[in-house]
């Protein structure tokens, strides 16, 4: 009976082994298939031998819009803008992917259109909920267009199955006739002789490889992309350049834009290969099998940064990893505790360690101790809950534990108009929201922890998933006439109002929140700022004469001028903007919530 059974194993390892190198070898190419007649994520799917990347989604959004379902217009070198048509569009033509796409792009883009980097960077920015189902359909539409097929195929793998059963069988056999009490030990050994095999099995049943008819289209489809882009005065020996413009002007030269796309030529697109300047890409990764919710399909990577669209201005937002396993202040002071107690007993040793050890110990004490008294006073210094109106602009699913204590982690990522707040939700939550939902968030700076999420309703007026234009405390118009330099506004800032105006040389921030974050601001200025009559009720000069801090009612506001020209800017420039500002806010002042809120 061992005898079989080893004879049973050997013969399912050779049988998987000769699976293994038979359908890892290429394909004969079959029949070539026009690049342009093959959607482009096909394209991309055939030139990756199955393994689909990033190129592969922002392809697909460049196709549909020379098809008609968006519409594309270059603002800048080598940057597009999305918008979607005002007539009527049918989508009974679409595939499962495109559709997905193309409801993505909808969302984001809503009525007022969003940069093309915007739309493909967000592949990135929510793996599960927009890259996920959209690396499965292509996969599905591969393999029914007859691209791609299962790199086992259905008998193969119930071959392999079958031999596993059988293997365990006769390892259970074997034991039990050699032990002749229990059944544990045997049948422990039998089902791991069964479970472990068809795990390996259903590895390679679900991968994909190309068919003949896929490889001869990925080669043709490379060399075509290649040709198309060095005739476009892309490709040269400096690597690509913009030198040749982007044609994105007919639908014909979209098209060939997506096909050269979705190939993975080097082209001077920004959104090209999503996630460049999010620090992410969206690779799959596998995950235990134990998870901690049903919808949970894996970990997925927290991108480094994100778009938010909060105030109608689009920006890049850095997000910050979850608050897991951050050492609490006072810490520092148990640490300080510690090493006096030991500066203490080491000055009791004989010799010359009790005079050298103890400064050695004080010098750490003395530091510990002084890191310690700063973030203490840090974290004594934030408001113990703070509420705001955010946009929701990335998730993932972070892993916890190891092993056996694996806990899978829902995680969101929520701009404030400042900086981006990293939550642990629970799934349904997680589930509720999608990229760019307005959402009413309260939260403790001190911990990190979220203490409450609210689906955010759009202000009166605003159609749904179409953000709110704030009425602006300046104009860019205005800085740029008190600067004297060419001023553009970038970006909506923190709290309730604010904004970020950038020039050459001179960044100009004006920020204004109310009750508690107000008095972030004003507390300090007031203690070591330099009083200063006009704005408001009280106004304070700090950080140098860059900065004018001023109280109005409930409401806090933040003038501030920087960058390496500020030092030329008049010394009446920065009160003048303040008094602006100042006659602007509502008196007595109660702040409108952000865009979107």
């Amino acid at each position: 009976m061992e005898s079989l059974a080893l004879a049973a194993a050997a013969g399912w390892l050779l049988a998987f082994g000769w699976s293994a190198v038979v359908t890892a070898r290429p394909p004969r190419p079959g029949a070539a298939t026009r690049p342009e007649a093959v959607r482009p994520a096909l394209v991309n799917l055939a030139v990756t031998r199955c393994r689909l990347d990033a190129p592969a989604y922002p392809a697909t959004i460049l196709d549909l819009a020379a098809r008609g379902y968006l519409v594309v217009t270059e603002w800048a070198p080598g940057q597009l803008w999305c918008e979607i048509p005002a007539g009527p569009i049918a989508g009974s033509e679409l595939a499962p992917s495109e559709s997905l796409v193309l409801a993505g792009v909808r969302a984001l883009a809503g009525r007022a259109g969003a940069p093309f980097e915007v739309l493909a960077d967000s592949c990135v920015s929510d793996v599960q909920g927009r890259w996920d189902p959209f690396d499965r359909a292509v996969r599905a539409e591969g393999r029914q267009a007859g691209l791609a097929r299962r790199r086992l195929p259905v008998a193969g793998q119930l071959a392999l199955s079958v031999g596993a059963v059988v293997v365990g069988m006769l390892a259970f056999l074997a034991l039990q006739a050699r032990l002749h009490s229990g059944l544990f030990a045997p049948l422990a050994a039998g089902f791991f002789a069964i479970m472990l095999p068809a795990y390996w099995a259903g590895l390679l049943a679900r991968r994909d490889r190309l068919t003949g008819q896929g490889a001869a289209l990925g080669k043709l489809a490379a060399q075509t992309a290649r040709e198309t882009a060095a005739a476009w005065g892309w490709l040269s020996s400096a690597g690509p350049g913009p030198e040749g413009g982007l044609p994105a002007g007919s639908a014909a030269e979209l098209s060939r834009l997506a096909a050269v796309v979705a190939a993975g030529v080097p082209v001077p697109l920004a959104g090209a290969v999503p996630g460049r300047g999010a620090g992410a890409r969206p690779r799959r990764r596998l995950a235990a099998a134990r998870r901690s919710a049903p919808w949970q399909a894996e970990e997925t990577p927290r991108p480094g940064a994100a778009w938010s669209s909060l105030g109608g201005q689009w920006r890049l937002v850095p997000i910050q990893p979850l608050p897991f396993g951050r050492t609490h202040p006072v810490g520092w002071l148990l640490l300080a505790a510690w090493l006096a107690l030991m500066t203490y007993l080491s000055s009791l040793l004989p010799g010359p360690w009790g005079t050298l050890l103890p400064i050695v110990l004080l010098a750490a004490f003395a530091a510990a101790a002084v890191i310690g008294v700063r973030r203490v006073a840090a974290w004594l210094a934030q408001p113990l809950a703070v509420s705001f109106h955010g946009q929701v602009i990335a998730r993932w699913v972070e892993r916890r534990g190891s092993g056996d204590d694996d806990v899978y982690v829902p995680c969101l990522a929520v701009d404030d108009g400042e900086r981006a707040w990293s939550f642990g939700v629970s799934g349904a939550a997680l589930g509720q929201l999608s990229l760019g939902d307005p959402v009413a968030v309260r939260a403790s700076p001190r911990t990190g922890r979220l203490l409450s999420l609210v689906p955010d309703r759009p202000a009166a007026g605003t159609a749904a998933g179409e953000p709110a234009e704030p009425s602006p405390l300046l104009s860019a118009e205005e800085v740029e006439a008190a600067v004297g330099r060419p001023i553009r506004a970038t970006g909506v800032q923190a709290g309730a109002v604010g904004a970020v105006y950038r020039g050459d040389g001179i960044t100009v921030i004006v920020t204004v929140a109310e009750g508690r974050l107000g008095l972030l601001s004003s507390g300090p200025a007031k203690r070591s700022g330099r009083p200063l009559p006009g704005p408001g009720d009280e106004a304070w000069l700090v950080s140098r004469d860059r900065t004018i801090v001023f109280r109005q009612g409930s409401l806090t506001a933040k003038v501030t001028i920087g960058g390496s020209a500020a030092a030329t800017v008049p010394p009446d420039v920065l009160p003048r903007l303040a008094a602006t500002v100042a006659g602007r806010l509502p008196r007595p002042a109660t702040t409108p919530g952000p865009p979107g809120g």
